[in-house]
Order: C-alpha cells, then sequence, then structure tokens
C-alpha cells in the first residue's frame, strides 16, 4: 500500500511540475500580449479623449476608440507578440478573427458587468474589474489557440 502512495505522490508532483513549466514558457508572450495591450488602451483612450475635446458624441467617440484601438493591437500582436511567419490564415482572415474575437470578449465583459451587479449585487468598479480579469484572460486564449494557432496544430 505504501507503495502506491509514493506512486501517486511521484505522479502529482510531474503534473505539477509540467504545468508550472508550461506556465512559465507562456509568462514572455503573455507579457508581450500584456503591453501589447496597454498600447491599444491608451490608443482608445487618447482617440476618445480627442473626439470628444471635437464635441463628438461621447459614445461615437467611445467606439472610434474602440475600433482604433483594436487595429493598434492587432498590429502590434501580429507583429511582437504572436509568430505569424508560416501560418495557413490570409492576413485578412487573421484581421477578421481578431476583430471577432475582441467583439466575443466585449460581449463577455457587458455579460460579467451585468451579472455581478444585478444578479450579485458587487459595485460597479469591482464588476468592472472582474470582468477586465476574465475577458483578457478568455480573449488571449481565443487569440493564442485560434486566430494565431500555428499551423502544426492543424497538421495532425
Amino acid at each position: 500500500m505504501r507503495f502506491i502512495g509514493v506512486a501517486r505522490k511521484d505522479a502529482l508532483m510531474q503534473t505539477i511540475e509540467r504545468a508550472f513549466r508550461s506556465w512559465a514558457s507562456l509568462m514572455p508572450q503573455l507579457s508581450r500580449y500584456t503591453l501589447a495591450s496597454i498600447a491599444a488602451l491608451a490608443t482608445d483612450f487618447s482617440v476618445y479623449l480627442a473626439l470628444c475635446s471635437a464635441e463628438f458624441k461621447a459614445s461615437l467617440a467611445g467606439v472610434a476608440g474602440y475600433a482604433v484601438g483594436m487595429v493598434i493591437h492587432y498590429i502590434l500582436s501580429s507583429r511582437f507578440v504572436f509568430d505569424t511567419q508560416g501560418s495557413y490564415k490570409s492576413e485578412p482572415r487573421r484581421f477578421a478573427e481578431f476583430m471577432l474575437s475582441g467583439l466575443a470578449g466585449l460581449t463577455l465583459t457587458g455579460f460579467i458587468i451585468a451579472m455581478a451587479t444585478g444578479a450579485f449585487g458587487i459595485p460597479p468598479i469591482g464588476a468592472k474589474f472582474a470582468a477586465v480579469v476574465i475577458s483578457f484572460a478568455a480573449v488571449f486564449a481565443i487569440r493564442r489557440s485560434f486566430v494565431f494557432a500555428s499551423s502544426k496544430v492543424y497538421e495532425n
């Protein structure tokens, strides 16, 4: 019986070690993605402020800022975050998938905020924070696994 316990413990330790190595190997890309996201947000906010100061309607300025921010994010992501060399996808297809993943993130953000504030009574700032964290992780996973997936993933 003692042997089985040791074997399980070893298997558990190996699983934890593999998970840690996998997470550690993801950190450089996740760091670059975070920087790209910050740059896109800064662009989004700058466009928003510029258009608002030019007396555009705030909602229109917000949509324009978001759209410009997504384009900047795509450019940075495709150049500095993800490896697009040898991709089987065309640039227009990748761009469309990127934009759709951004809209999925926007939808997820709205849903999380609505549920957190409405169903759980969480204050709006807390709800927004939770939505940002969850949406960021979900969109990164979608973009890494599908939008910018290596062609090697689909060869087998």
